[in-house]
């Protein structure tokens, strides 16, 4: 400008690296920002305070009919909500107006989540979450898959666990069927061995006694199957108690002498020291792994060896019982298949009998009791199993169970005979049963093939014990029972149930039911007759 002191120039000058470089960087950020939401796969939309979409990815425009983003940039949420509800599908006017007045109202809300359809089945999930800077961030799932897959999974479930007890209803109708002969094999091989008016000889007792090995190496298979498929199914009840040690031990030992001596093997208890704590366990169950190792210790021994069962404290508060052999060992390439099912060290082929599933089962008994198992082995020189089960915090002795007790019974007959009415529909068990009480004087046998008939045969005989079958034609053994039960005559009547059905929860059932006793087909001779000597109060074991 012009001034009398002559020309003037008057300049400012700004720096503006600082802010060229602030407006690189945002656009490097937006840029970034538009290259990862048009990467995701869902549909993204922002919109700004004023709810009008700033930015958005293709599948989102893509659910608004493909329209170009210089289309729809700017538009309010209104607009798009109306553009994208073209291809939902509405059950009709009405439920499309609902739909529209909710999502509007809901825009405020936190975080608004909804689902939706297309006219094609797509199933579509909706999250309108509000940003700090008072926007709205959309965010839409394809959940058709999801969906699907979920439906197809409970579906395969359901198949499964159908099939799971359709087998489990399978294996229990078989094991019913499969005792039942077996009932007669085993009992009438057991008479044999037994008779004294006709004692068999040397030779005859031997092939009797060949034919008991068989039945009940077979009915160790049918149970071991059984097993396994209940813990498969997850159908096994553990009842826990406090457990001494030291009477389990003698008593699988004890158990097991008779299979030691034929097979010329030794079987012994290690010493215990004085302070070895109980177990907390189920009995029936820690006895089942004991038998099963000192047995498989005993089949894979060799003749003049030795089998030793012994019991220590391990860390982590647990009773380690060990059963040790001196057998053939196990070969190193199977040692790690031990615990698989159907897995038997390499004498699949060889001439010891077995399934394979014994250890197996054993495993899962034990972890379910909280337990662990384990083994080493040197081939050649024999094997150790062991099992750990929690060691019982207090060292008090184990309470023992007791059985139910019996009604009184007079100590002496007396010069009557006893009634044991006998109901049952197979000819064979029938029979088994005459030839069994037929030579007690003691006592006398009635017998029935249905309930209905035995329900009948007591009123007109008025019996001293019951032996019911559960498996009957028409009426069952249950249903028997609550009939006399009603009837005040039988109230205090002693009912034995005798069935093939062998499970666990078949003897809860029975238990439940009022029976005083449950015995499994095939009957042991011996405990069949102990039962009816303590109920009839004699000794009816002498013949």
């Amino acid at each position: 400008m012009d001034s009398p002191n002559g020309r003037e120039v008057c300049a400012t000058i700004r720096d503006t690296a600082e802010r060229r470089q602030l407006v690189t960087t945002l656009r490097v950020q937006a840029e970034r920002l538009r290259i990862a939401v048009e990467t995701m796969q869902d549909a993204l939309a922002f919109f700004d305070a004023d709810n009008r979409l700033v930015l958005c990815n293709t599948p989102y425009l893509r659910m608004l009919g493909d329209p170009p983003f210089e289309a729809v940039v700017g538009r309010s949420y209104e607009d798009l909500l109306d553009m994208w509800m073209v291809s939902l599908a509405w059950d009709g006017e009405e439920d499309r107006r609902r739909f529209r007045a909710q999502r509007i109202a809901a825009r405020g809300d936190p975080g608004a989540v909804f689902e939706v359809r297309t006219p094609l089945g797509r199933i579509l999930r909706v999250l309108d979450r509000r940003s700090e800077d008072g926007g709205l961030v959309k965010t839409i799932w394809d959940l058709t898959d999801d969906v699907l897959l979920a439906e197809e999974l409970k579906e395969a479930r359901t198949a499964a666990e159908a099939a799971s007890a359709a087998k489990s209803e399978f294996l229990s109708s078989m094991s019913h069927e499969l005792r039942t002969p077996l009932n007669a094999i085993l009992g009438f091989a057991q008479l044999l061995g037994r008779d004294k008016k006709e004692p068999l000889s040397k030779r005859h007792k031997e092939r009797a006694d060949q034919i008991l090995r068989g039945g009940e190496h077979l009915l160790r298979l049918i149970d071991d199957i059984l097993d396994l498929s209940r813990i498969e199914a997850g159908r096994v009840s553990i009842s826990t108690e406090t457990i001494d040690v030291r009477r389990v031990l003698d008593e699988v030992r004890s158990s097991l002498e008779g299979a030691a001596a034929r097979g010329a093997v030794q079987i012994a208890v290690a010493p215990l020291t004085a302070d070895l704590p109980d177990v907390r366990a189920d009995r029936t169950r820690f006895i089942q792994i004991l038998m099963n190792f000192a047995t498989n210790a005993i089949k894979y021994n060799q003749r003049g060896g030795h089998v030793t069962i012994g019991a220590r404290v391990v860390a982590g508060d647990f009773v380690r019982v060990e059963v040790a052999d001196t057998g053939m060992g196990i070969p190193l390439d199977k040692q790690d298949k031990l615990f698989q099912p159907f897995q038997r060290a390499g004498q699949e082929a060889g001439p010891i009998e077995g399934t394979g599933i014994g250890l197996v089962i054993t495993k899962r008994l034990a972890e379910q009791m909280g337990g662990r198992v384990g083994f080493r082995s040197v081939p050649g020189r024999g094997s150790e199993f062991w099992v750990d089960l929690p060691a019982e915090s207090s060292t008090a002795p184990a309470k023992e169970i007791e059985s139910q007790p019996h009604r009184p019974v007079p100590a002496v007959l007396g010069a009557h005979r006893r009634l044991v009415v006998y109901v049952e529909d197979n000819p064979a068990n029938v029979t088994f049963m005459r030839d069994l009480l037929g030579d007690i004087d003691a006592v006398e046998l009635a017998t029935a093939p249905t309930a209905e008939m035995g329900i009948e045969l007591c009123r007109a005989r008025k019996p001293d014990v019951v032996i019911l079958d559960i498996n009957l034609p028409g009426m069952s053994g249950f249903e028997a029972l609550a009939h006399l039960r009603a009837e005040p005559a039988f109230a205090e009547l002693p009912v034995i149930a005798l069935s093939a059905a062998a499970s666990e929860r078949d003897k809860q059932r029975a238990a439940r039911a009022g029976f005083d006793h449950y015995l499994t087909k095939p009957v042991q001779v011996e405990e069949l007759l102990k039962v009816l000597d303590d109920i009839l109060g004699h000794d009816s074991s002498q013949r």
